[in-house]
């Protein structure tokens, strides 16, 4: 990141390009109360300035598309521009894990600061930072190009020479011998995930392609009472969007109803279990979509993360003693929030749910080991039971990640992606991504999939294909196959296999309803 100051921005040698005057405007609103924050952020003046306005550069990026947001939600001016900004700002605070909670609250008036220097008008300030978005847009796009085309020749050279090894010989097996482990398998290499045998789910295309999303009908205009999927259809690191739905039909639809940065942080258990409805936070919003209607609803919660939580097809768990019935949009007390809680998959009826179920981390706190705790609550009584994971398999468990998924019925057994510990190396194949099934009744490891991103994509739980078989999805990695984006596979916690189900022709995020078995 440049280090560079606010007097370097106003003082330009050569004139800057004026910035349109909503723009200015609206730095002028918010660059005071961003600058407060990157300052409790970062605890230093000349690194807050810098931030700041690093995120209004970027801002300035998607201004024209921001402002077109506005216009087609009839929203204030700026409303999409403050939405991403707090998205911008709320990624740099992950990242940097301050020891205190800090919050962009770009309503609030900072105090005026001694011996800061200010720049001589609003309108310089903008206009150097409309141009450098301006020049950040230019540079991606030139970067872009000469990257694709670099990779189209390395993509071609791969496939000539994977296309002449395939032909002399069969694909050999995954690697076995001492750094085998009972229990733990390998997602393989994205040319052999492509090999595999294939598994077909009703109504689930082999191919997730919609094509151009402009061309697809919105779901207002065309919606279905189910949703199979639902897809952000980014193809590419800097783009975004939107939201693509598959009905039961086989058709896709356009979600028109939704701000344009949704896409973006679409969450694997967006989807409901139903396929009824989608949930998707939007900086401190939360929106849920109807299937059967294409309608959009905008819900006055502030949620704790964009990960979302369904505890059933009509209660979405948003916070602690958040629990939003969808259908009244009533809040509903619960003892938990959404970091560690999971998802029940395969669950029926649309009563308040009155049990959930958590995996905690090892270390958090530092000496604890991994835990399942149950919850029971009924308004505001609640009991909880904390049993710590136990058998061969759980000193694997590093930090759980992300959302988890449970399967109702049978074993009950609960998935979720973990960073996994003591596990062999080889030379090019460092696991660093896992899945964990396991019991929880027993509080034990059943089996774990571990996977080197590099080799084979990064890993996405998804849920349940029915009660032995996991959902997961790989992104691009090395060696993928040009239009073949990520790939949709399905592993069985019995003997460890795994089957393609689908590949995608994106590069976004990707959402699924409870499916239909394999045949």
């Amino acid at each position: 990141m440049e280090q560079e100051s606010p007097d370097v921005l106003s003082q330009e040698p050569t004139p800057s390009p004026a910035a349109p005057a909503d723009f200015t405007d609206w730095v002028a609103r918010r660059l005071p109360p961003l600058e407060h924050a990157a300052r409790q952020l970062t605890g230093d003046d000349t690194q807050a300035a810098t931030l700041a306005r690093e995120l209004l550069g970027l801002v300035a990026m998607r201004w024209s598309r921001l402002r077109g947001n506005d216009a087609e939600h009839h929203a204030p001016p700026g409303a999409a521009a403050d939405r991403l900004l707090q998205r911008l700002f709320a990624r740099e605070v992950a990242d940097a894990v301050p020891q205190h909670r800090v919050r962009l609250d770009l309503d609030r008036t900072p105090p005026a600061r001694r011996g800061r220097v200010l720049p001589a008008t609003v309108e310089e300030e903008a206009a150097a930072l409309w141009r450098r978005g301006r020049a950040t847009t230019r540079r991606r796009l030139l970067i872009a190009g000469a990257v694709g085309a670099v990779a189209l020749g390395a993509a071609g050279i791969r496939a000539l020479a994977a296309g002449r090894e395939e032909g002399r010989q069969p694909l050999s097996a995954l690697p076995t011998g001492p750094a085998a482990l009972d229990g733990v398998d390998e997602v393989p290499p994205v040319a052999r995930q492509l090999a595999l045998p294939v598994a077909l789910v009703a109504k689930l295309p082999r191919e997730l392609a919609p094509g151009d999303p402009a061309r697809l009908p919105a779901l207002s205009a065309r919606p279905t009472p189910r949703a199979l999927a639902v897809l952000d259809a980014a193809m590419g690191a800097a783009a975004a969007g939107p939201l693509l739905v598959l009905g039961e039909d086989g058709g896709w639809r356009r979600v028109d109803k939704l701000p344009v940065e949704a896409a973006a942080l679409l969450s694997p258990g967006a989807l409901a279990p139903d396929g009824a409805r989608l949930a998707v936070v939007t900086a401190d919003e939360l929106w849920v979509v109807e299937s059967a209607g294409g309608l959009a609803r905008r819900h006055d919660v502030a949620p704790e993360s964009p990960v979302v939580v369904w505890l059933g097809p009509r209660h979405l768990l948003v916070a602690v003693d958040k629990l939003l019935d969808v259908g009244s949009g009533a809040l509903l007390p619960a003892p938990v929030g959404v970091r560690d809680a999971i998802a029940p998959r395969r669950a029926a009826g649309t009563d308040a749910p009155s049990t959930v179920l958590e995996l905690l981390s090892a270390g958090d706190p530092i000496t604890a080991p991994p835990r399942v705790r149950s919850w029971e609550f009924a308004g505001r009584e609640h009991s909880e039971g904390t049993v710590a994971v136990t058998g061969p398999g759980a000193g694997r468990l590093g930090r759980f990640l992300g959302p988890g998924f449970a399967v109702a019925g049978g074993g009950g057994l609960v998935a979720r992606m973990c960073e996994p510990v003591g596990l062999p190396v080889r030379p090019g194949w460092r696991p660093a991504e896992a899945v964990a099934v396991l019991d929880p009744g027993a509080a034990r490891v059943r089996r774990l999939l571990v996977a080197d991103a590099d080799v084979t994509g990064s890993l996405t739980l998804l849920g349940w294909l029915d009660r032995r078989r996991v959902l997961l999805c790989c992104g691009v990695a090395s060696g993928a196959t040009p239009g073949v984006n990520q790939r949709l596979l399905v592993w069985d916690v019995r003997d460890g296999s795994l089957a393609l189900v689908a590949t995608v022709a994106s590069n976004g995020s990707l959402s699924l309803a409870d499916l239909d078995g394999a045949v």
